[in-house]
């Protein structure tokens, strides 16, 4: 490899981190001490880009996975990177044990993510696992939809070498001398990469000529029939969930694609099995207040007119804000709470801020909760406020109060905006009067 190409190598990674919607991205970087990791880490080193690396100790390979570490921890030392290095309990003997390390891999960057206020996650796949995944997921009988494979960029994790082939990076590690340990157990086929790698490239080069290209080849279809499917579902797709009318129309062959898609959108990283997915398509003739489980917490619900997602996790919440904190402006759950000395034009709810009881409570309303709706004299349950507001059964669960610290309810704040535009409800005993001078406000972010 010629200078240039590795010039070439290092300005595609320095572009890939500047078509990020963030600058000077804070980079969290796995790297095991494999070619692929230390020639992204270097790269990084070039560039001058924040980084903080993370390398795991899996131990399964005794003296081995030590030398990694060393490696790592030694590199980071002289080019300036701050480095995490964790040792994990093997489980290589326990189910698959490299699903187990990749799952709990990421679960790791991510804490670290959130802890080290990091931007993003890098890691180094490349070109050749590209390959491995379309193919994978062929042999596997996944959808069209799914043959997209990995992307450089999908708002969590960045993969700036995903263009370049493993000989390029290698050609890479041996232009700039970059140090690097090999995994001989990459060597063994009793994985399903592993096995693409060792046993099926050698052959699929003689009898198939330009097969990777034909492989990648397949990731733009993919994607197109990924956002042909999206466009259906956009078109169906209301507040409430999607339109029962609409979904019923299709033809059957689509209504898989669809449902799926529905699921996915704010739960990408759930996966279900195509049995499932069958299971889960009754819910179109199911009768009115059916409920089917896709997980623990996630369930789909057959409402009158629509079928919808019901996330049982979200009854956790329960969020509390001191004046001191609301003051200046909290943005959480959608929304702008603030406290002004006038009421802004675009303030959707606003009530006086002198009648309240600090610290306030933002949470799910409970049944039976009761509040004085704006303009009231007697009480009304939040259940049957939202009903007359014509939220939809499907959403009411999601609805958000705002109370104080005797549990008096100030304010309730709509899943979805009413039938007349409103986006809640507040309580008829902070309403504004002319002695006002503070106002709480709440805005749609």
């Amino acid at each position: 490899m010629s200078k240039s190409a590795s010039n070439f190598i290092e300005k595609s990674v320095l572009d890939s981190l500047n078509s990020l919607p963030l600058k000077k991205p804070k980079v969290l970087l796995g790297v095991s001490g494999g070619p692929d990791s230390m020639a992204l880490m270097y790269a990084f080193f070039k560039a001058k880009v924040d980084v903080m690396v993370v390398h795991i100790n899996y131990g399964i390979r005794g003296i081995e996975s030590d030398l990694d570490q060393e490696l790592v921890e030694g590199m980071c030392t002289e080019w300036g990177f701050e480095c995490c290095t964790l040792r994990l309990e093997s489980r290589e003997k326990i189910g698959n044990f490299q699903n187990w390390a990749r799952d709990e891999r990421y679960r790791i960057f991510r804490d670290l993510k959130e802890v080290n206020r990091a931007d993003c996650i890098a890691t180094a796949h490349h070109q050749n696992d590209q390959i491995e995944t379309i193919l994978q997921k062929l042999f596997r009988g996944s959808g069209v939809e799914a043959w997209q494979g990995m992307k450089v960029w999908d708002d969590e994790l960045i993969r700036p070498l995903l263009f370049f082939s493993k000989a390029e990076i290698l050609q890479y590690c041996e232009q700039e001398a970059i140090p690097h340990r090999i995994d001989e157990s990459n060597l063994e086929s009793g994985y399903a990469r592993n096995f693409i790698r060792n046993e099926l490239e050698e052959s699929f080069d003689k009898f198939f000529p330009g097969w990777r290209s034909n492989i990648l080849a397949l990731s733009e279809k993919g994607e197109i029939t990924d956002l042909a499917i999206q466009s259906i579902l956009d078109s169906m797709l209301e507040d409430e969930g999607l339109r029962l009318s609409k979904f019923s129309k299709l033809d059957e062959k689509l209504k898989p694609s669809v449902l799926k898609k529905f699921i996915t959108l704010d739960n990408m990283d759930l996966s279900f099995s195509k049995g499932m997915l069958l299971q889960l398509l009754e819910i179109e003739k199911a009768q009115v207040g059916t409920t089917l489980s896709i997980s623990n917490s996630l369930s789909l619900v057959r409402d009158r007119s629509f079928i919808a997602l019901k996330n049982e996790s979200s009854t956790d919440l329960s969020l509390k804000f001191s004046k001191k904190e609301v003051k200046p402006g909290i943005k959480t759950q959608g929304l702008e709470i603030t406290i002004t000395q006038d009421v802004k034009k675009d303030s959707s709810l606003f009530f006086d801020a002198a009648l309240i009881k600090w610290p306030l409570t933002l949470k799910r309303w409970s049944e039976g909760d009761k509040f004085i709706p704006f303009g009231m004299k007697g009480s009304q349950k939040i259940s049957d406020h939202l009903t007359n507001r014509k939220i939809s059964s499907s959403k009411k669960e999601k609805a958000l109060i705002l109370s104080d610290v005797d549990s008096t309810i100030y304010a309730i704040i709509f899943p979805a905006k009413a039938s007349n535009g409103e986006i809640g409800t507040i309580s008829e005993i902070v309403r504004c009067t002319e002695h006002t001078t503070e106002y709480l406000t709440i805005n749609l972010k």
